[in-house]
């Protein structure tokens, strides 16, 4: 019998939302809304977390967590707040709400007066994260390194044969109307697809299983490309690189006993689950190299005795699957000092690591550090000439800026030892690879459509005959 959970870091994706657009060379988003299914795939997630790990009757109750009453530090919850809007904040206060739903509460005051509410809400604190805040929840944004990779990847040989097959069924698609139908517009199409087949009584009816399936498959092909490449080092997986850190640093305050964290939660978009797939080689259960459904989560579940599992559920309903990962069979228990000796060598952990990785100068605060270091240019701060890991916020950036042109000498000093930057990330060449098998997409759970859990080759997509299934 395995020892007792003890804690659980959960990577969440957004629910259902309305449309949006996505620039296909930057992947900047525009602003979309949650629908109330969304809301309610967010709220269907925390109360399933509080079956799992708050009921008293569950093999995984964490014993340190109050049933009822959500109390201090004992629950954290950060949230995307760049790309898509609000719609990931929401779906994160939504599943707040379900993981702790109001309850009865009453005082009595001085004047022996009773004051009750039966419904009292608990609000628990969402951190909302702004890119220009932070690295660690969209690596790839304002990154030079891998828009230029993408670039790149349309003039190779697979590039150029996945853009013919993705064009010609693209041309043949009248629902599209007049939507650019380009492969490098691959994740906008699928979208606007499964939108419209979601919520649009009128269009629904024009798009065909067929349709919806063959436009995700060339989505997954080209958004696995861009977000989780199966070389582990490539800039492709920046997403995951700067993830890393966060998740580590989080399971570590979980194995602590005298930390009262319990659960952590990080809710994002769907390019943190394809570039953490490949990171952690996983094997089952998974759609891998697939985008995964709305409100898809992930469970980094934590044992007393300092070990975890990983598990996975896509979309808001059904049971979370054990994933096999970092070669271990599905649901082994791996020790948690393997997941740190896994990921720290890929994380990137730092503004200045982060501005080396994407040999960017100007973006998210390189300027600055490029400023400081007197170079100009990539190659910020190394090891030996800066002390601490604290990230420049926007409002520590200005203030640097100003202290820099006014030549302030002392306060530049100090700077130094306070922006630290790490190591420099080398980015392709000498990183271990790791490849990964293919998968399908299992479908939207707002859907009654079902679609090939198997994705075939691309020809198969483009003529529509069935793919045969993986061995």
């Amino acid at each position: 019998m395995s020892a007792p959970v003890t804690g659980v870091f959960v990577l969440v994706r957004h629910g259902d939302r309305q449309g949006f657009y996505q620039n296909p060379i930057s992947y900047a988003a525009s602003d979309t809304n949650l629908t109330v299914a969304g809301y309610l795939q967010g709220y269907a997630n925390g109360q399933d977390l509080r079956q799992r790990y708050l009921n008293d009757s569950s093999a995984t109750r964490i014993a340190s967590l109050d049933a009822q009453v959500h109390r201090g530090r004992s629950v954290k919850i950060v949230a995307d707040a760049g790309g898509e809007g609000s719609v990931i904040v929401d779906t994160a206060n939504a599943l707040a709400q379900g993981l702790y739903p109001p309850y009865p509460e009453s005082i009595t005051l001085a004047n022996g007066q009773n004051v009750t509410w039966e419904n009292r809400a608990q609000l628990i604190e969402i951190e909302t994260v702004e890119p220009e805040q932070s690295v660690a929840l969209e690596g790839w944004t304002q990154c030079s390194a891998w828009q230029q990779r993408l670039a790149e990847y349309y003039e190779t040989q697979w590039g150029r044969q996945s853009a013919f097959l993705a064009e010609t069924f693209y041309n043949r698609t009248d629902v599209l109307g007049d939507r650019p139908r380009k492969y490098q517009n691959a994740w906008n199409l699928f979208d606007f697809l499964n939108v419209e087949s979601i919520h649009n009584a009128t269009l629904a009816p024009q798009i065909s299983d067929d349709t919806l399936f063959r436009a995700k498959r060339f989505a997954d092909i080209h958004e696995s490309y861009a977000f989780g490449p199966p070389e582990v080092g490539s800039i492709g997986n920046i997403a995951g690189h700067a993830f890393s850190a966060t998740l580590l640093d989080d399971m570590s305050r979980l194995s602590n006993a005298s930390d009262a964290l319990s659960i952590s939660i990080v809710a994002a978009s769907y390019k943190l689950f394809l570039s953490m797939a490949t990171l952690l080689d996983v094997q089952e259960y998974m759609p891998r190299d697939s985008v995964v459904d709305y409100a898809s989560t992930f469970l980094f579940e934590l044992h007393s005795d300092d070990s975890f599992r990983l598990l996975f559920r896509n979309g808001s309903a059904g049971e979370w699957a054990p994933l096999s990962i970092l070669g271990a069979e599905a649901g082994a228990l791996l020790p948690r000092a393997q997941l740190e000796q896994h990921l720290r060598p890929l994380a990137v952990e730092s503004l200045a690591e982060w501005c080396d990785a994407c040999g960017e100068t100007s973006a998210r605060g390189c300027d600055t550090l490029a400023a400081l270091n007197g170079t100009g240019g990539a190659g910020f701060a190394s090891p030996a000439s800066t002390e601490g890991r604290q990230r420049v916020s926007p409002v520590v950036a200005g203030v640097i800026g100003a202290l820099v042109a006014l030549a302030v000498a002392a306060a530049l000093l100090a700077l130094w030892v306070w922006v630290r930057g790490m190591p420099a990330y080398t980015g392709h060449a000498g990183e271990k690879k790791k490849k990964r098998g293919g998968g399908g997409y299992a479908g939207h759970e707002l859907s009654p459509r079902s679609s090939n859990p198997h994705a075939g080759s691309q020809a198969e997509l483009v003529s529509g005959k069935p793919a045969a299934a993986e061995a």
